[in-house]
């Protein structure tokens, strides 16, 4: 009736410290062990302790397994890979960290430009004016009151000149100028 026990997270060096082995994971669903490390950066699943389907939960050999594993060097290789990612997490130089910086930069773009559209249909409302004319290009003549405020915005506001800019060369699909 062996079973795993909170112990096996801290390690003891020999001049008392203790650590706590953070790449130890213990599985209560399928009463294993397994290494975090391992089971993310490891290419050859060569060891019990980083194969899911194989596991570890042979309780009597684990004193001289954990160790084993601790100083096996794909494992090391591995645990310096997750203290790398953690670093790069921590310090946004990640590539999803890009991506994100990116994407919200445009999500803020795109607020921005909408704001100036809401208000400009804002304002023709308040004052009873129609928005649409005979035609529905920017920049033509009798494109109606609404275009030709978003054109007059454009002269002070260089977002919505870049914007309108891109949707006359057709590089955007979303203009926000459609009935």
């Amino acid at each position: 009736m062996r079973h795993f026990s909170s112990k096996w997270y801290e390690k003891i060096h020999l001049n008392g410290k203790k650590f706590v082995r953070t790449w130890l994971q213990y599985s209560n669903k399928k009463d294993s062990l397994f290494c975090f490390c391992c089971l993310l950066f490891l290419t050859t699943k060569t060891n019990n302790f980083s194969e899911i389907s194989i596991r570890f939960c042979e309780w009597k050999k684990l004193n001289p397994r954990i160790p084993e594993h601790e100083n096996n060097n794909e494992h090391q290789r591995c645990y310096s890979d997750r203290k790398t990612l953690e670093k790069n997490l921590k310090e946004g130089k990640t590539l999803n960290f890009n991506l994100l910086r990116v994407i919200s930069g445009e999500m803020k773009k795109r607020r921005d430009i909408l704001k100036v559209i809401v208000d400009a249909i804002l304002f023709c409302a308040k004052n009873n004016l129609a928005l649409r004319g005979t035609t529905e290009d920017i920049g033509q003549q009798n494109s109606g009151i609404f275009l030709s405020l978003i054109e007059l915005i454009s002269n002070y506001y260089p977002l919505v000149a870049e914007h309108i800019a891109s949707v006359k060369a057709k590089k955007t699909t979303t203009s926000y100028f459609s009935p």
